[in-house]
């Protein structure tokens, strides 16, 4: 697809305003209804609600009505993520210039590789559902947005852009990411699911699998 020039100076913009940003991780927010630890990813169920007749019961379903007090601070940290690397890795092939591609790697080091920021390579406490559940398969879908984060990598590696002891550590954490969702129920479910969520298991471990090498 060709890019206009418009995209192109946006994109460009863009990355060079995201050259000093700062990495944020899972670890840079907690929520205290998580049954995880901190390096844990952590999601809530956007319809469930606290009872108002029992508020320390269960919640329960407003179908259809987003509860704007869940915890969702991960979510927009793996999209902010996913995008300042995305941007980045665009601008350093629109341009050649490796500032670009540099910059990447304090992300991705932050996320995958430095003990007291990076998440854990899995998914067990996503859309989780305070009273009822810890986690759920469904929430799986909730890391489609490392797909962008895993293609960049690749892309990276294939300009020899990355540095090799980062490119190695990226990796292996998701080749434990790509055996967590193959073999843990949860991944398993949503690799059988017949509709949407079946559909970015499928593109999410096929991505994964590619980089790891697996």
């Amino acid at each position: 697809m060709l890019v206009t020039d418009k995209e192109q100076q946006f994109i460009i913009k863009t990355a060079i305003e995201f050259l000093d940003s700062l990495a944020v991780t899972v670890t840079a927010t907690f929520c205290e209804r998580s049954a995880g630890e901190i390096h844990d990813f952590y999601s809530e169920g956007d319809y469930w609600w606290p009872d108002p007749q029992n508020p320390d019961e269960p919640y329960i379903q407003k179908d259809g009505q987003t509860n704007l007090a869940n915890f969702v601070a991960h979510r927009l940290a793996m999209i902010r993520f996913s995008r300042i690397v995305g941007m980045q890795t665009s601008a350093f092939l629109l341009t050649g210039d490796k500032k670009f591609a540099e910059a990447t790697q304090k992300h991705l080091e932050a996320w995958f590789i430095n003990p007291e920021t990076r998440m854990n390579p899995s998914l067990l406490y996503v859309q989780a559902i305070k009273g009822r559940f810890t986690g759920r398969g469904i929430g799986i879908i909730d890391a489609v947005h490392l797909i962008e984060v895993a293609r960049s990598v690749e892309i990276l590696e294939q300009n020899q852009a990355i540095s090799p002891e980062i490119l190695v550590d990226v990796k292996s954490w998701f080749c434990e990411l790509v055996n967590w969702l193959t073999t843990h129920p949860y991944g398993i479910d949503e690799m059988n699911a017949k509709n949407n969520h079946g559909t970015c298991w499928l593109m999410q471990t096929a991505i994964f699998t590619r980089l790891a090498g697996n």
